[in-house]
């Protein structure tokens, strides 16, 4: 059940809603509403994010409020399939309830949260809600797929008589300490592979090792052991780590679909628009990348392929920056990391906004 902290706002372990009005009443009758996405990295609990959401809603609302944005803002984000930890929402709407999904299942999982979650908004008239895709590590390649694949349904349907048309457009995108190449030859990547190489059933034996665990241990214990390895962490990271390691399939979700990632993030895959790149005749999405440096989920070498190749020279094109404040690529474990990459990622969908 949602917690209801305020009107425009709806909270659970699983699920966050929050919505941002104009501060002139009545404004965005006549603009399109900007739907925010946030897409979590693995593992997939969107309470992980709550304080990350949370601030920059508020980082939102006052920034448009400077700036004289007339446009409803929707910011939305469930955890991923399989990652679930209440009763209600454990069906992983892949017809089973039992085993762990692929990356692939996960993108169509996102796929229909968004397209869900945009049929059931209150559009005024024949405007079309606008789009911004928020994916941290493994979300950001979930996010580029998801993209691709709107913009092919677009295409699909602009040429057909179908009147199955797509009700939203993807502007933009803001793809945080991203996964999107190659993540095996990153550090941890290399180590993984390693690990699955010797142990292929990696994810089955510790999902049932951390079951028997959970079923020989207090809560009180667990949680004293999360927060003892963990003790850099806030205690809303704590209580959310608790949750993801009781919760019935999480661990070796997170598992199954980190082996998945070795197999599946590889080689650059994407065309030119796909990355943002502007072309004749295409509408622009506007992407930003944040990449961290000493990543041990993207290697050095990796990252500065990407940037070099697909982050220059192109006037319109997508931006990318390396941190420079030294945040880590878990960004979401210390409130202070939060709040300044939910400074940064509200500054990012301004633009996108203000182009779009």
């Amino acid at each position: 059940m949602d917690t209801q902290l305020h009107p425009d706002t709806h909270i659970s372990p699983d699920r966050f809603k929050r919505t941002i009005l104009p501060a002139q009443q009545g404004a965005e009758a006549d603009h399109s509403p900007v739907v925010i996405y946030m897409i979590s990295g693995n593992p997939g609990l969107i309470s992980y994010y709550h304080g990350f959401l949370s601030t920059l809603a508020d980082r939102l609302s006052s920034l448009s409020t400077e700036q004289g944005i007339r446009s409803k803002f929707h910011i939305y984000g469930h955890s991923l399939s399989g990652f679930e930890v209440e009763e209600s929402s454990a069906g992983n709407g892949n017809g089973s309830t039992t085993q762990p999904c692929s990356l692939e299942e996960q993108i169509c999982f996102v796929q229909r949260k968004l397209d869900s979650f945009i049929g059931g908004l209150e559009v005024v008239g024949p405007r079309r809600a606008k789009v911004i895709l928020v994916g941290h590590s493994v979300g950001s390649y979930i996010a580029m797929e998801v993209l691709r694949r709107h913009r092919e349904r677009s295409d699909a349907t602009s040429t057909s008589s179908s009147s199955g048309a797509v009700g939203f457009d993807i502007i933009g995108g803001a793809m945080l300490f991203p996964t999107v190449v190659d993540i095996a030859l990153s550090p941890s990547g290399r180590k993984l592979t390693n690990i699955l190489s010797f142990v292929p059933q990696l994810a089955l034996l510790a999902g049932i090792f951390v079951r028997i665990l959970v079923a020989c241990v207090s809560e009180f214990i667990l949680r004293s052991l999360v927060r003892f390895y963990m003790q850099s962490a806030s205690l809303e990271m704590v209580t959310a780590t608790t949750s993801f390691i009781k919760s019935k399939r999480g661990v070796r979700q997170a598992l199954h679909m980190a082996a998945d990632e070795m197999q599946t993030i590889t080689a650059d895959k994407w065309s030119d628009d796909v990355w943002g790149v502007p072309s004749a005749g295409e509408p622009l999405t506007r992407l930003f990348f944040y990449f961290g440096r000493n990543d041990h989920w993207v290697a050095e070498r990796t990252r500065d392929d990407i940037i070099h190749m697909r982050g220059r020279h192109v006037t319109g094109g997508p931006k990318m920056v390396v941190c420079e404040e030294g945040l880590p690529h878990a960004f979401v474990l210390k409130r202070d990391d939060t709040d300044v990459m939910a400074t940064k990622v509200a500054g990012m969908v301004m633009e996108i906004v203000q182009m779009g």
